[in-house]
């Protein structure tokens, strides 16, 4: 059998992707914000490219969404950083489903078939797009949890792309601002940074019981 070259070159540069974020992942308690920055900015002009395909694979190996989104912060500034964690984070979501949505095994899986899990992958499939909005945008379930449970349903693509390309907004401005914040050096933008990510995800917390009724959790 021939084995396509290319087919060979993308295989072996995402496994070699993969294993990166898989380090990131078992040293992330000694890995900070500012670790990263320091570590993807060596990498030059290929740095945001590189940071989006990792961003993009982590959710395979399930390292914190909440570092990235602060060291783009960091390394990029808020405008090119808001850009490049809104790729990571949208494409780690779609690559995700296209992932999970093709593995008949992993749709079978014992692990799927408790009550609560049950309870949320009918709500999806009844009402697609809403419902995956404010699982999105309310802190409510993590946002690779929601990423599995969508891809084992029957919902429309479009639906689940769509609701996740606006439900990412609030997170990435908050998350990335206050990664940026880090860097200005005024107690003033990093008050304000700290404001912006309690509004955007704090206040969701207070009202967290009320939120997971609503949303049939």
């Amino acid at each position: 059998m021939k084995i396509n070259k290319k087919w060979l070159l993308i295989i072996l540069g995402i496994t070699v992707i993969l294993l990166i974020v898989f380090w990131l992942q078992r040293n992330y308690k000694q890995f900070s914000p500012n670790d990263f920055r320091d570590w993807i900015m060596q990498w030059g002009l290929l740095a945001p490219v590189l940071f989006i395909v990792l961003y993009t694979l982590r959710p395979f190996v399930l390292f914190p969404s909440s570092i990235f989104a602060i060291t783009s912060g960091l390394s990029f500034g808020f405008y090119w950083g808001c850009l490049y964690t809104y790729l990571g984070s949208l494409g780690g979501g779609l690559i995700t489903y296209f992932a999970i949505n093709r593995l008949g095994r992993f749709k079978k899986s014992k692990q799927w078939k408790n009550e609560r899990y049950e309870k949320i992958r009918s709500n999806i499939e009844k009402e697609g797009f809403r419902y995956v909005l404010l699982l999105r945008l309310l802190p409510v379930l993590n946002y690779d949890l929601v990423s599995y449970l969508t891809s084992i349903t029957n919902i429309k693509f479009k639906d689940y792309a769509a609701a996740t390309a606006i439900g990412i907004i609030p997170g990435t401005l908050a998350y990335t601002y206050l990664g940026t914040s880090m860097t200005a050096g005024s107690k003033e933008v990093v008050w304000i940074g700290t404001t912006l990510l309690f509004v955007l995800v704090g206040i969701p917390l207070l009202f967290k019981r009320k939120m997971k009724a609503k949303i049939g959790l």
